[in-house]
């Protein structure tokens, strides 16, 4: 196999373990290149300082832990707008680099809330990073976590400093934005403005079609030829898909302000698009490249996706008198894809002449991608395709047949591009397209899924009732997580999840879904035992294909790749009932309005057969589910699931017993049999025997002389030593023994099973406490005379107790949000004006009872908690509930209750609280309302 096919779809190799003095150069240079920088913009940044336009925003660094990272804040004027094409708003963190919160090069900081994959937060995060240059060069076709587990396993002080460089290289290119038009006009070509995993949506809806459609990939020097080539020019008019190829296009449209969604080139595609085929059972047909190439293609095919039907090859070397019998052998094959490299313009004029005597679904030109396929050209290493300067390298293999291509074809070009920019050169008439349908969106017209992620975890597994099925970790990422990969595999773009408990934790987890390049919408079902209202409803009606599905379940992508072209039920082999439904389907939307909103899943199995849908037993069925603790285990360690596990996230470390994070800790002391994974927070102690088949999922202990095998742990779990544990999945002082089928719960004082999930409840200081009891000794007689008088006249007094949020149960458990009230004193909204003042000497009674603080937040109702943004509750979360707050004051009454949580939130994100923000804080509250 050819290394390009698999460096961004392969699993990299293991990431050794840091060293000492790498990490302490890595913050040598980082000293040195800040300490250095912040010299002449001393002056500059102090008076940001001093004129308060000097900001910080909280995100997470080193593990886990939040700090504010500083910016500058420009105005909107010319000297404004010119700093800020400077970079001069992200000076100031080159302070957070001097104290240690921030490197140079590293993970991406994300913002307090986002949801931060627990390997990222071993190091600090950087400036720069492989995901920022793959979005600025457009080739980001994987996810930002693979990106970051790639440079974890990579970092050192010269691949730090090699990405530094080439950062500093693409920060010239334009930004990356996802609000482009769908096409694109670079010279005399319209491109198709479209991702990796829209542009395989759309080859599969070619597929499916009834017509032949073509498909071309245009670089800067086809857009010259274009130029000069009447009949190139209305071929590529005349296209279903054209597809930038190469940096220069990225370039090109950046300097015409329509920047690129991805730089979607025919050899990043090719393997994206066998696995397809592979799936659809489809055939492809080879013409081109010189004699022998064809079949070193074909034969790489064939090691890679043995499914994957070679329906015909042939060389590219014939003329015009050879045509008819080429375009009969390519018919008589039969083949779905015919994939055409004679170079261009002459590939494309051969599809455009021929396309309806082809008898192929799908005719692309694909350039010199049969050289690269077949291994007789090697490609560009990765750093160099990252950073655009693969062209580059393709000129050092071939600087007689290439110099003029490259050099001085990439200048003129970009010379073509500038007039274009200038006004002074328009497209050729006869190159704009003819008007065609849209491509698949979001109100859709691909394929779309319907995700269900309500049914909630069996009663047999140690968790809450309301816990959802699929939070339940399996191997190093929970059941969910493990879909989304998969729906990204089949190239499936648009994605609706239904949820009914805990919508917050999923939605943490899973973020925007732009770890995986899908688009996310969201909807709430009332019940959890009915929630397939939405698929009779309007709401799915624009899509030509429903994708149907529950989180809880998972198939292989092969079998979604397959439900995406076809009507379709996977069924499953049931140890018991003999068949039984996977819980996928597939169909077109007008079948779905003949459904009862009203059903439960047996009642939608029913229904989908009743339609008429065709089944089959899948034999990719990943994970029959995880119904119960048996299928829990099953699950964990099953055929294709254990394939899976062993491969791990690209950071963990490989050994001949399994995985383990990097953030874990196994003694050498340790026995580990396989296939065990170690999730990242866990302790495996000296003397301890793990395995075989243990999931130990995060944040897990195994003491010394403890003997653990065939069971799951769930996070946060402590295992005393000296146990015996097998077949069992455990979680906290919850232990499940499968095979016996009972639930045992030890005492946890015997330090034998225990949670080590916290709280997050904050508490209230002694000191605090003691202080608001000295305060009461002197507001006490007051707070007697007004009960005294209100009892005396029949009123009721300035306060009132009311259920309070006071904090958030945030333990390792992910659906473990519970919220924590407590009965607060309050004051009245319409009391006179003594009644503010009374009502915080009230609150007194609160500090000394250990439910506030002096300082902190609002307390909030639930139903105000939940109106706060999903970010600001997460901050907000361990953040003590204030007597006194930081003072917020809004000149618009209706976004009072905003400027109050945001002033909470600025609060809660200070490392430290200054004399200054309790001075004004004292100044502003005791004169003003109470909350």
């Amino acid at each position: 196999m050819t290394p390009w096919m698999t460096d961004d779809l392969a699993t990299p190799r293991a990431m050794p373990e840091p060293k000492a003095r790498s990490a302490a150069a890595l913050r040598a240079v980082d000293l040195l290149l800040a300490g250095g920088l912040l010299l002449p913009l001393a002056l500059p940044l102090g008076w940001a300082w001093a004129s308060g336009r000097l900001q910080s925003d909280a995100v997470v660094g080193r593990d886990g832990r939040s700090f504010g990272r500083w910016h500058w804040s420009l105005p909107d004027t010319p000297g404004g707008r010119c700093l800020r094409a400077l970079g001069a708003a992200q000076w100031p963190v080159l302070v957070n680099i001097l104290r240690g919160q921030m490197a140079w090069v590293g993970p991406r900081a994300r913002p307090a809330g986002e949801a931060v994959p627990a390997a990222t937060t071993a190091v600090r995060p950087g400036l720069v990073n492989p995901w920022f240059i793959r979005r600025r060069t457009a080739v980001d076709f994987g996810s930002e976590p693979q990106a970051d587990w790639q440079y974890l396993a990579q970092r050192g002080l010269r691949h730090d400093v090699g990405l530094l460089l080439r950062g500093i290289a693409v920060s010239l290119l334009a930004p990356p934005d996802r609000a482009t038009p769908g096409r694109v006009q670079v010279g005399d070509v319209a491109f198709d403005n479209v991702t990796m995993n829209e542009a395989l949506a759309r080859l599969r809806d070619m597929l499916d079609g009834d017509t032949a459609q073509q498909v071309s990939f245009v670089n800067p020097a086809c857009v010259n030829i274009a130029a000069g080539h009447r009949g190139y020019r209305r071929v590529l008019a005349r296209a279903a898909l054209v597809l930038p190829d190469g940096i220069g296009i990225k370039i090109g449209s950046g300097l015409l302000g329509t920047p690129l969604k991805q730089n979607v080139n025919g050899t990043d595609l090719f393997p994206r698009l066998c696995e397809m085929l592979q799936a659809r059972g489809s055939s492809v047909f080879l013409l081109g490249g010189r004699p022998g190439v064809a079949e070193g293609v074909a034969a790489q095919i064939a090691q890679r996706w043995p499914a994957l039907r070679v329906a015909g090859l042939r060389h590219g070397y014939f003329g015009a008198a050879d045509e008819g019998a080429v375009v009969a052998q390519v018919r008589d094959s039969g083949a779905d894809l015919l994939l055409v490299a004679r170079g261009v313009p002459s590939q494309d004029l051969f599809i455009d002449r021929y396309l309806p005597m082809l008898g192929a679904k799908v005719a692309m030109g694909v350039g010199g991608l049969f050289d690269f396929a077949s291994g007789r050209m090697q490609r560009a290493p990765m750093w160099m395709r990252e950073t655009g300067l693969e062209w580059v390298y393709r000129l050092l293999q071939e600087p007689g047949r290439m110099w003029r291509r490259y050099l001085l074809g990439n200048i003129t070009f970009l010379a073509r591009m500038a007039l274009q920019r200038l006004g002074l050169r328009r497209p050729a008439a006869d190159a704009l397209p003819a008007a065609r349908p849209a491509a698949p969106t979001g109100t859709g017209q691909g394929v779309r899924a319907v995700l269900f992620a309500t049914t909630r975890a069996a009663a047999d597994i140690p968790v809450s009732a309301d816990h959802l099925a699929a939070l339940l970790p399996l191997g190093c990422q929970t059941v969910i997580e493990q879909v989304m990969d998969q729906l990204s595999q089949a190239a499936i773009v648009d994605v609706d999840i239904v949820l009914s408990d805990h919508p917050e934790a999923v939605r943490s987890l899973l973020g925007d879904g732009s770890r995986w390049g899908l688009r996310l919408r969201w909807h709430l079902a009332k019940d959890p035992q009915r929630p397939y209202g939405i698929l009779p409803s309007a709401l799915l009606h624009g899509a030509r294909r429903i994708l149907i599905g529950h989180a809880h379940r998972l198939v292989g992508a092969p079998a979604l790749m397959r439900l995406a072209s076809a009507d379709g039920m996977p069924m499953q082999s049931c140890p018991d009932n003999g068949l039984c439904w996977s819980g996928w389907a597939s169909l077109a939307p007008s079948r779905l309005a003949q459904l009862d909103p009203d059903l439960d899943s047996a009642g939608l199995d029913d229904a989908l057969r009743g339609v008429g849908l065709p089944w089959a037993v899948a034999e990719d069925v990943a994970v029959p589910g995880v119904g119960s603790a048996s299928e829990l285990l099953r699950a964990s360690f099953g055929q294709v699931a254990g394939r899976q596990l062993a491969e791990g996230p690209a950071s963990w470390i490989r050994q001949p017993w399994g995985v383990m994070s990097p953030l874990a800790r196994v003694h050498p002391g340790a026995t580990l049999v396989g296939p065990v994974v170690v999730g990242p927070g866990c302790i495996v102690e000296r003397g301890a025997s793990v395995g075989p088949d243990v999931v130990l999922s995060r944040d897990v202990v195994v003491s010394g002389g403890t003997q653990i095998d065939h069971s799951v742990v769930l996070p946060g779990s402590f295992i005393g030593a000296d146990l015996a544990l097998s077949g069992t999945v455990v979680n906290g002082a919850r232990v499940r023994h499968v095979r016996l089928d009972v639930e045992a719960a030890p005492s946890a004082s015997d330090g034998l099973f225990a949670s080590l999930s916290t709280t997050g409840n904050p508490s209230t200081s002694v000191a605090a406490r003691c202080l608001a009891g000295l305060a009461l000794l002197v507001a006490g007689p007051a707070l007697a005379a007004h009960l005294g008088g209100c009892r005396l006249l029949g009123r009721r007094p300035g306060w009132v107790l009311r259920p309070m949020v006071t904090g958030r149960v945030t333990g390792r458990d992910l659906t473990n949000h519970k919220l924590h009230v407590s009965l607060l004193r309050c004051g009245r909204a319409a009391d006179g004006a003594p009644a503010p003042l009374l009502a915080r000497l009230a609150g007194l009674l609160d500090v000394a009872a250990g439910k506030r603080s002096w300082v902190g937040m609002r307390p909030r109702s639930r139903s105000q908690w939940y109106a706060l943004r999903p970010e600001w509750q997460d901050i907000l979360a361990s953040t003590p509930v204030g007597l006194l707050h930081a003072p917020a004051w809004s000149a618009d009454a209706s976004l009072q209750d905003e400027a109050c949580a945001a002033a909470d939130v600025y609060l809660a994100v200070q490392s430290t609280w200054r004399p200054a923000l309790a001075f004004k804080t004292l100044a502003s509250h005791w004169a003003r309302p109470a909350a």
